[in-house]
C-alpha cells in the first residue's frame, strides 16, 4: 500500500516541480535508492528512509523524546501531557479512544526538512496498543473490494475532491476482512479498531506517512 502512496506522492510532486521551478525540466536529479535506517530498525520497527548522498547530510538520528507525563482520572481515563485526554486500556476488547489532536501533536517535534525526527514520548506509548478512532476513509485505488485504507480527519474522496491528509492526520489501515467500496468521488466516514504502529516513512526530505493500523476491523456509516 505505501508504494501506491508514495508513487502518487512523487507523481504530484514532479508536476509541482516542473511547474515552479523551470530548472528541474532541464537538469533532473536522479533520486538515490531507499534503504533501511538501522536507527529506525532498532527504533520503531523497520521504517523506510532515502539514503543520503555522498556529498549529502548524514540520515537522521531518531530518538523518543520527553516521556510522558500521566495523570489517572479514573480507572479507565488518563489525561497525557496536560492536554490530550485518553480512555480504555489499550486492548483489544477495550481500545484506547485517540483524538486526531494527539496524532497531530507529533508535528510540533517531528520535522524531516529539518532534520529533527524526535517522535514524542506520549505518541511512542501507543506503539504496539490496540486503538481506536473515528474519521473520513478511502481506499488508495479505485476498487470494489478493499483490504487497505487510509482513514483521515479532513474530507477527501482518496483522488481529486476534497482535502489529502498530512502523516500527521492520518492513518494507513490494514483490515482484517475486506471491505465493499461503492461509487467514486464520495466522501466515506466510518470508526476504525486496530493495533497502531508508529512508523515514519520518508522520501528525501519529505514525511509520506507515520501512522499504521494492522488487524484493523472498519464500523463504515457511509
Amino acid at each position: 500500500m505505501r508504494t501506491v502512496w508514495l508513487i502518487a506522492a512523487l507523481v504530484i510532486g514532479a508536476a509541482i516541480a516542473l511547474l515552479t521551478w523551470p530548472e528541474a525540466r532541464t537538469a533532473p536529479v536522479p533520486e538515490p535508492p531507499p534503504t533501511a535506517s538501522a536507527a529506525l530498525d532498532d527504533l520503531l520497527g523497520g521504517s523506510l528512509v532515502t539514503a543520503p548522498s555522498v556529498a549529502g547530510p548524514a540520515a537522521p538520528t531518531v530518538t523518543v523524546g520527553t516521556p510522558a507525563r500521566i495523570e489517572r482520572i479514573d480507572e479507565r481515563t488518563i489525561r497525557v501531557d496536560g492536554d490530550f485526554t485518553i480512555r480504555g486500556s489499550g486492548t483489544e476488547r477495550d481500545p484506547y479512544l485517540i483524538t486526531w489532536e494527539l496524532l497531530a501533536s507529533a508535528s510540533r517535534e517531528l520535522d524531516v526538512a529539518a532534520g529533527r525526527f524526535i517522535v514524542p514520548g506520549r505518541i511512542a506509548d501507543l506503539r504496539g496498543a490496540w486503538v481506536r478512532i473515528s474519521g473520513y476513509w478511502a481506499p488508495p485505488l479505485q476498487v470494489f473490494e478493499a483490504r487497505e485504507l487510509m482513514v483521515m480527519l479532513n474530507k477527501w474522496d482518496g483522488c481529486c475532491v476534497g482535502l489529502p491528509p498530512t502523516p500527521f492526520d492520518s492513518i494507513e489501515a490494514t483490515l482484517s476482512r475486506s471491505v465493499q467500496v461503492q461509487g467514486k468521488h464520495l466522501f466515506r466516514f466510518g470508526t476504525i479498531t486496530g493495533r497502531l504502529e508508529v512508523e515514519p516513512f520518508v522520501a528525501g526530505t519529505f514525511l509520506l506517512g507515520l501512522y499504521r493500523l494492522q488487524d484493523a476491523v472498519l464500523e463504515s456509516s457511509s
